[in-house]
């Protein structure tokens, strides 16, 4: 807080010395990262002689939860600041990733740094052949050759911190929709709470460019706005985000449990909510791995967008995520179109959703269709269908695919005793077979719950996995 003179904010790294904002007196000088642990991207130099109060973090997470209008007012300009600072333009952003622009390991970082708000500039590497390290990112303080997703967020503080010896109250696997309700509710009730996840805050909702049948949003909303926003609730309470952070698997323990993670550290907690939700499913095809990243993705950003623009485009599944993705893609793409194993989408895909397709000029649907092949050199060039009716085969071009089919449940890593259905699926409360009458979401094994898409019987919609993860 400027008491008194003036502070001017810069950005000093990478050889810039730009001048964001000038903060008089009244005025606090404050960021985003205060609430999400991330190291500061500028400087905050004395531009006059004067006086600041310089507020340490816990105090600051003390004053908003007790003086809530000068809470909601700091927040806000937080967000807004952040907000500003993404929408400056890549020229001053104060990180850059240089990589190839179909590169799985390239779009993994940048979806990393997308889905935490990080501004940052892409250097696209137009070789023939990537070379050995990249790809590449420079942070004010180092570089990082072959980077990786958990080497960034060590870079940029949002990593787990070894060496953490708290006893959490809840351990929450998993940061999308359910995980980030259970985060918001536990610590604002005052409880110390971690969330772990292994890609990115947002989950599959993260990932959908549109949800217009959330309640409260008229105008719709995109899933990674809907999920940014939840994060940062989640952050202003005090919650302890991780990502990304794989959790190997848990143990029972006196406290209650011991959740041992990727990398061999363990931390303390009372109870585990999983709530991992479920991953779109994978299609057993000879060069589908390798074009994974490069032509086939699983969501439809603007990210992921802008790298199949003015180019055909094709969307696997019938739901609504598949619905949201092509409407999005015809913005872009030249062409897209939808293919479904089924006769047609009314079994699975919301009335509005369908009527819009139905009447997009850009947007085709093929039923009763599966997918033979894929192909391509450094990219995704082919894709070969099958109508299951003819069994004819035809081979259509394609800059991406987009895959929304099925659900695959994230629980391998638990131990085999917690109770599942055949695929996988996490049974709770009254399904659960044991002496015990289960509390509502909780597995069998005491102390264990599960929310959201991981569960047997969700909805599978943002809404229902909110209201089980405030639970």
């Amino acid at each position: 807080m400027v008491l008194d003179g003036e502070v001017d904010v810069r950005d000093e790294s990478q050889g810039h010395d730009v001048e964001f904002a000038r903060f008089g007196a009244r005025m606090f000088v404050g960021e985003l990262n205060l609430l999400t642990g991330q190291r500061p991207f500028v400087t905050a130099r004395a531009a006059v002689d004067g006086t600041v109060l310089a507020i340490t973090v816990s105090r600051l997470r003390e004053l908003l939860e007790r003086e809530t209008d000068l809470a909601d007012l700091l927040v806000a300009a937080m967000i807004a600041r952040r907000r500003l600072r993404l929408a400056d333009g890549p020229q001053r952003a104060p990180i850059e990733v240089i990589g190839a622009g179909m590169s799985e390991r390239t779009l993994a970082l940048r979806t990393f740094l997308n889905r935490n708000s990080v501004p940052y500039r892409y250097l696209p590497f137009d070789g023939r052949a990537e070379p050995v390290d990249l790809p590449v990112v420079i942070t004010p303080d180092r570089v990082l050759k072959n980077a990786t997703p958990g080497q960034l967020a060590e870079a940029l503080g949002l990593a787990h911190e070894a060496g953490d010896d708290r006893l959490y109250d809840v351990a929450v696997v998993g940061a999308g929709p359910a995980g980030l309700a259970c985060a918001v509710y536990g610590a604002s009730e005052g409880l110390q709470v971690a969330v772990f996840d292994e890609t990115a805050p947002g989950g599959q909702a993260g990932s959908s460019s549109r949800i217009e049948n959330y309640l409260g949003f008229p105008d719709g909303i995109s899933g990674a706005e809907l999920t940014t926003r939840a994060t940062f609730q989640a952050q202003r309470f005090g919650a302890r985000l991780n990502s990304p952070c794989r959790i190997d698997g848990i143990a029972r323990s006196d406290a209650g449990f011991t959740v041992r993670l990727a990398d061999g550290t363990e931390l303390s907690t009372r109870t585990v909510v999983v709530a991992g939700g479920a991953q779109y499913r994978r299609l057993p095809l000879p060069e589908w791995p390798r074009l994974e990243g490069a032509g086939i993705y699983f969501s439809a950003t603007e990210l992921e967008a802008g790298l199949c623009a003015d180019a055909p485009a094709l969307v696997l599944g019938g739901g609504n995520s598949a619905g949201q993705a092509a409407l999005y893609l015809a913005r872009h793409c030249t062409r897209v179109t939808i293919v479904i194993r089924r006769g047609d989408l009314a079994e699975t895909m919301s009335q509005y959703l369908i009527s819009r397709i139905e009447a997009h000029p850009l947007i085709d649907v093929v039923t009763s269709t599966v997918i033979e092949a894929v192909s391509g050199g450094d990219h995704l060039e082919t894709v070969t269908l099958r109508d299951n009716n003819t069994r004819q085969s035809v081979d259509v071009p394609a800059r991406g695919l987009f895959c929304f089919i099925g659900a695959r449940p994230a629980t391998d890593w638990l131990p085999a005793e917690v109770q599942r259905d055949k695929d996988g699926f996490l049974i709770t409360d009254v399904g659960v077979e044991a002496e015990r009458v289960r509390l509502p979401y909780e597995t069998s094994m005491d102390g264990l719950f599960a929310a959201g898409d991981v569960r047997l019987g969700s909805m599978k919609r943002v809404a229902a996995a909110v209201g089980e993860g405030r639970r």
